[in-house]
């Protein structure tokens, strides 16, 4: 493969991973989760069990116990993958419905195609630097224009 289709597989996939970053920020941003304190507060809903407003670890620790006997159906005193699915899926009910939430604007309980859509619509036309409806390598720099590529050398003096 050549060097340039190779950088330009890389500059891809780089944009590709910084998209989904980004959409994943401005997803977290959208629910007012800025940085570690959405997962903070998670925390707090599942393990707080007094709402005192305070965790110890062993709020932690029980909660994390109950859970484990709750879905070790077998009584092994190991969670098989299976098992674990079902905790995890338990366990990020809340996290789907949020985020379903975020998505459905008209709180109708349903997702239209445009309520899907919008977030992503939002965030390239957002990063699209020059207005052209694809994101690519200038709009990750911030730069405006064409490709480094097709620039000519500046002439030197020398």
């Amino acid at each position: 493969m050549e060097r340039k289709t190779k950088i330009w597989l890389a500059a891809g996939a780089s944009a590709l991973v910084a998209v989904a970053a980004i959409a994943g920020v401005a997803q977290a941003d959208r629910h007012g989760m800025h940085g570690m304190r959405g997962g903070v507060m998670e925390m707090m809903e599942r393990y707080d069990a007094n709402k005192d407003g305070s965790l110890s670890q062993e709020e932690i620790d029980t909660n994390r116990t109950q859970w484990h006997a709750e879905f070790d159906k077998d009584t092994t005193g190991d969670l098989s993958l299976a098992e674990f699915e079902a905790l995890w899926l338990k366990a990020r009910r809340d996290m789907l419905v949020r985020e379903f939430q975020g998505f459905d604007r008209d709180g109708d309980g349903k997702l239209t195609l445009d309520e899907y859509k919008a977030p992503l619509t939002m965030l390239v036309a957002r990063m699209d630097q020059n207005g052209d409806g694809v994101l690519n390598k200038n709009d990750r720099m911030g730069r405006r224009g064409g490709d480094d590529d097709d620039r000519e050398a500046p002439e030197s003096n020398n």
